[in-house]
């Protein structure tokens, strides 16, 4: 297994963790909002890091996808 599959596996595993394990329910802003308001409401700083965060690893998985499938298609 070569270091591109590896670390293919590793993001896969990250994006699963993330999107299993963060309640975004958990993220709200604020424990009395109303529930029709609280999704309008600007996200806390926490939440803008897991959304980058996942947005970096979303953007490496699809990077590592195309480059193990041209890799694969070439040999």
């Amino acid at each position: 297994m070569s270091l591109l599959e590896r670390s293919w596996f590793l993001v896969a595993f990250l994006i699963i963790a993330i999107v299993l394990l963060i309640d975004p329910k958990s993220l709200a802003s604020g424990s009395n909002a109303n529930a029709i308001f609280g999704s309008f409401a600007t996200p806390s700083s926490e939440q803008k890091f897991i959304y980058r965060f996942s947005a970096i690893l979303i953007a490496i998985f699809f990077i590592l996808t195309l480059t193990l499938s041209s890799i694969l298609i070439n040999s």
